[in-house]
């Protein structure tokens, strides 16, 4: 449940039926509530956490039972086949169809209410399961199960962001409520499909990067993490484990002090999101641009563009930061309310672009942008120039081909028909449900000029769904 609004890479697919489309060229793990050849446990010497994944039956269906038995941090630990690795370059989004019990909803198991329930956590080799848990793997997935519906069961897409260098995956670390410290848990989610697939038109982003990377911790009280050159992780300098696989730079400024990253961390928040549907927990880090009286530009430079790729299409969240003086975080956004966000492209042949046209706002807003390549221009830096506020950015996403977000968004919001009507004033009337936003084409929320529109309702049972309407 990352989000209301719609994901980055599409699937165009829905949950009623895995053997369609993308899924015949499914990696599975569970499937139909069963385990497949890819699922092997590796215990720990104890044996401790051999049962902590269980086939059994749920509402007359199989399904696998999530037993945390112990609160003491035993993630189980799946092996992949050993002739067969999952392969990130083809199956590169995580696919999941879980239930979570009531008693697990909102705030009641982790008591911060920025910690996921489910982290998943990939590994490149066997032995990379023996020390780490779920938090620290090469590759991390978030599900924040407890914010969605209970008692039902729910599908989720998660683009996995991984370095590059990684590109197939020997097993994987499968965590659910980490943070429960208080005793054994007696009421359990269930899984009934988990699997990796690619998108339909199998186009993979060409540079991915969501700042959560290897080994980086996490922060509390707005803390920030400084990544340090000098840091080593089993003799790699650690910013080679760069999602994208290419380490930013600070053009001028204040270097001294490293790149930061910035988690909103707040005890106890309920449900942590903005308004925008975006949840703090999910994203974890983000890149921070500090503001222009402070700190220069961030490059990320050498980005190499696949042969033949005409367009880049773009896609990124945007939010304000608050003043590096601690100021209000509305201090002083009347000055950049109407400024074009200064992140641009430089190719490698002189050219330089904006991303896209688009404005700061308060909240997680995604960017899309569609620049051309110019002829011969093989790479391209990505750069993020200061404004008189800060600004985040996180998951973005570079690709060969658009995405198609509007019919991922369809399908993941398809739990029952909406009967509604546009009234002779041009309001939108729902019979069934309670009208949560409207969205244009783009993704965006709709303004009075747009004519084509996509509507998301909520019905008394909690079930969401779409539907495109013309007013």
């Amino acid at each position: 449940m990352k989000r209301l609004t719609l994901l980055a890479i599409a699937i165009i697919t829905t949950m009623t039926c895995f053997a369609e489309n993308a899924f015949d060229h499914a990696y599975w793990i569970i499937k139909d509530g069963k385990f497949t050849k890819n699922f092997n446990i590796k215990p720990y010497k104890d044996n401790s956490a051999a049962d902590s994944l269980v086939e059994t039956i749920k509402d007359g269906v199989p399904a696998v039972e999530f037993r945390k038995i112990t609160k003491d941090y035993l993630d189980p630990r799946i092996l992949f086949d050993a002739n067969d690795p999952l392969n990130l370059e083809t199956n590169y989004i995580m696919v999941m169809e879980y239930m979570i019990p009531s008693q697990h909803a909102d705030t009641n198991l982790i008591k911060e209410g920025n910690k996921p329930l489910f982290i998943i956590g990939l590994a490149p080799q066997e032995s990379d399961l023996e020390a780490k848990n779920a938090p620290h793997s090469d590759a991390l997935i978030f599900v924040d199960a407890k914010w969605g519906p209970t008692e039902q069961w729910v599908s989720t897409y998660k683009y996995v962001y991984a370095n590059p260098a990684f590109k197939t995956m020997s097993g994987m670390i499968l965590s659910y409520a980490r943070e429960y410290r208080t005793g054994d848990i007696t009421n359990f989610p269930y899984i009934r499909n988990l699997c990796f697939v690619p998108t339909e038109d199998n186009v993979k982003p060409f540079y991915a990067e969501n700042f959560t990377s290897y080994n980086i911790g996490e922060f509390y009280g707005e803390m920030h993490y400084i990544r340090h050159v000098s840091a080593k992780k089993d003799n790699m300098i650690l910013e080679e484990y760069f999602n994208g696989g290419i380490k930013p730079v600070i053009t001028d400024g204040d270097k001294s002090k490293g790149l930061r990253s910035f988690r909103d961390f707040m005890p106890d928040s309920v449900r942590n999101t903005d308004g925008s549907g975006y949840y703090d927990d999910e994203i974890l880090q983000a890149l921070r641009i500090e503001s222009s009286a402070t700190r220069d530009s961030v490059v990320i430079p050498g980005i190499a563009i696949p042969e033949g790729t005409k367009k880049i299409y773009s896609e990124m969240l945007i939010k304000k930061y608050k003043n590096e003086d601690g100021a209000s975080i509305d201090a002083d956004y009347s000055v950049v309310a109407n400024q074009d966000m200064p992140i641009k492209y430089k190719f490698n042949t002189g050219e330089i672009v904006d991303v896209a046209n688009d404005t700061m706002k308060w909240i997680w807003t995604k960017f899309k942008g569609e620049v051309a390549v110019p002829e011969g221009a093989t790479t391209v830096d990505l750069i993020f120039t200061p404004m008189e506020v800060g600004y985040l950015v996180d998951e973005i996403l570079l690709s060969s081909a658009m995405f198609t977000d509007v019919k991922e968004f369809m399908a993941e919001n398809n739990d029952f028909e909406i009967i509604s009507y546009v009234d002779n004033d041009g309001k939108i009337i729902v019979l069934n449900g309670e009208l949560q936003a409207i969205y244009n084409l783009n993704g965006r929320l709709a303004s009075e000029n747009d004519k084509v529109v996509v509507i998301l309702v909520k019905n008394e049972k909690g079930k969401m769904a779409s539907k495109i309407i013309i007013r």
